[in-house]
């Protein structure tokens, strides 16, 4: 039996159909949703409605939690938690009740099943690190875990020596003595490193035991609400830009003229991120850039760098007001696995236009 494994679909309506037409076409006879259904995007009724139709298995996510009331969003940035409360407006009693009584696990064979990882699942926590790997695999007894929730495809493996070692995302068959932890990235709004962006998802086949990531071209468009005036302060726009941003493309349609006249303000842990990315890089890397660039007449922005480790504890932050780009390196501290990086505005009520945003490593 081929499974098509798919995460993180966030209301993707669109890219959500592109994924399951190429898994069909793939020989994909079941699908099983590793959670996150809902959250971000512009059609979470729509979605919803396709994955309960086409799925076997749909394991609850943190956002889909956040949305039925299992969990409060009070953790949760700005846009997510607006969309939150945008979501549960349009979904029906049914489909509320729906996400409230979804797993948090399931198993098939050798092959297990979570959102984030299966030592704590309905803690939804992430599964970055050789130790987070480790604890997993003495969570379970699987000789595969599958896994999403960080929306970048990853892979831990241990083999008769107990090393565990994270490798970078490939196509493999299962061998004995081995076990393997993979993260199926995500469908509807990817974050991968060093500016790719595309759908991922894989094919588990239980008679093989073989693992194939799938990528697809990213539509930002397919993130972008419908029938709704732009405004800084919507969610969807801010969730576009997002996903936009980790493209490093062009466009005009997020174009707001600033106003003459215009305040700068400080900022502050009150002035609202419209648009963040996160990186992770290896041991080898020694510096991050943003690689960001406004448009012609945009407002500054205020560019923060968050290093953390693999809790996402941070260890060193800066931040600096870009006008125009910023290619500035900025040194990796000692401990630091991965660094979030965040836009926020200058000017109260005017979003910064962006041409380009893909952070790397070097």
């Amino acid at each position: 039996m081929i499974y098509a494994i798919i995460s993180d679909l966030h209301a993707n309506l669109e890219a959500l159909e592109r994924v399951l037409d190429d898994a069909s076409r793939e020989g994909a006879e079941k699908v099983i949703c590793l959670g996150d259904v809902v959250g971000y995007g512009p059609l979470p009724a729509e979605t919803l409605a396709l994955v309960r139709q086409t799925a076997t298995i749909v394991l609850a996510g943190n956002h889909d939690d956040a949305v039925s009331g299992r969990i409060n969003a009070e953790d949760f940035i700005d846009l997510a938690s607006d969309a939150v409360k945008r979501h549960r407006e349009v979904l029906s009693a049914d489909d509320i009740a729906w996400l409230s009584a979804r797993p948090y696990t399931a198993t098939l064979g050798c092959a297990a099943f979570a959102h984030g990882d299966i030592a704590d699942p309905p803690a939804f926590n992430y599964l970055n690190s050789r130790d987070e790997a480790a604890a997993n695999f003495a969570a379970t007894d699987a000789q595969i875990l599958f896994v999403g929730h960080t929306h970048v495809p990853l892979m831990h493996l241990v083999g008769p020596s107990g090393e565990v070692y994270r490798i970078e995302p490939q196509d493999f068959s299962a061998e004995d003595g081995k076990r393997y932890i993979v993260n199926v990235g995500s469908v509807g709004y990817p974050r991968e490193a060093d500016g790719q962006c595309q759908s991922c998802y894989v094919l588990y086949d239980t008679d093989t035991k073989s693992v194939r990531f799938r990528y697809l071209p990213f539509s930002v468009a397919s993130l972008l609400q419908r029938g709704t005036t732009p405004s800084w302060r919507k969610p969807w726009i801010l969730a576009g830009l997002a996903t936009f941003l980790a493209l490093g493309g062009t466009t005009t349609y997020l174009a707001l003229r600033p106003k003459p006249e215009a305040t700068v303000v400080e900022v502050s842990a009150e002035t609202p991120v419209f648009a963040e990315q996160r990186l992770f890089f290896t041991p080898s890397k020694h510096a991050v850039k943003a690689n960001l660039r406004l448009q012609r007449g945009s407002v500054p922005v205020f560019l923060t760098i968050s290093f953390q480790d693999d809790h996402q504890h941070e260890i060193d932050a800066e931040t600096n007001v870009v006008a125009q780009s910023s290619r500035k390196k900025f040194a990796i501290p000692a401990k630091a696995t991965n660094a979030l990086f965040s836009l926020r505005t200058t000017v109260p009520g005017q979003t910064p236009t962006v041409d380009s945003f893909a952070p790397s490593a070097d």
